[in-house]
């Protein structure tokens, strides 16, 4: 984290939010399922055995509040992002609670030297993934998030990355993530060096 660029940061807090913290929030979702549906939010995972064959699946518990983080650009507008969840907002009744943009995170190609300080631009959707009418939680599946992931780029006006199915990548974990692209970019510079 570099302090210097800490002041380009931006935070948005829906009016709807205010000063209401993230737990008051899912206390208050909690209170909600319960008028609309007489029952506790499930906020555990359980085991579902199909009486027929036998098979036993995991039924996620409920996750009312979830967060997601998107890479953006350095020229990526609070309205931009604003947009994109108003649009998310319509098509599928999720709900934009804070947005956080961070201009300040990143790492050192080379430690020491820093003529090779590498940003990463992202920032952090809080959302509200419930419907308030019905008490029950949004679904969306794998289409949808990947229609998400399209709705994204166009609103932030950048180039859709591409699906894991035609690449036939499997998903990183943040930690693997950042160890992978440090040992490229590592590898890369080695290699410029050696050239």
């Amino acid at each position: 984290i570099r302090t210097d660029l800490m002041a380009k940061n931006e935070a948005w807090v829906a009016p709807e939010l205010g000063d209401t913290s993230l737990a008051d929030r899912y206390k208050q979702i909690a209170a909600m399922v319960k008028e609309k549906t007489g029952r506790a939010m499930q906020t555990k995972d359980r085991e579902r055995v199909n009486k027929k064959t036998g098979k036993v699946t995991i039924v996620r518990g409920s996750t009312p509040l979830k967060e997601g983080v998107v890479v953006i650009k350095e020229d990526t507008t609070m309205k931009q992002l604003q947009n994109f969840c108003e649009v998310c907002k319509q098509r599928w009744g999720i709900t934009a609670l804070q947005i956080f943009i961070h201009r300040d995170e990143g790492h050192y190609i080379n430690p020491g030297d820093t003529a090779t300080w590498k940003p990463n631009l992202h920032a952090h959707i809080v959302w509200d993934w419930m419907n308030h009418d019905t008490g029950k939680s949004c679904k969306l599946d794998e289409k949808a998030m990947s229609e998400m992931q399209t709705l994204l780029a166009e609103c932030l006006e950048m180039e859709r990355g591409t699906s894991k199915k035609l690449t036939g990548k499997e998903h990183l974990e943040r930690n693997d993530y950042i160890l992978a692209k440090q040992k490229q970019e590592a590898e890369q510079v080695k290699a410029e060096r050696e050239a």
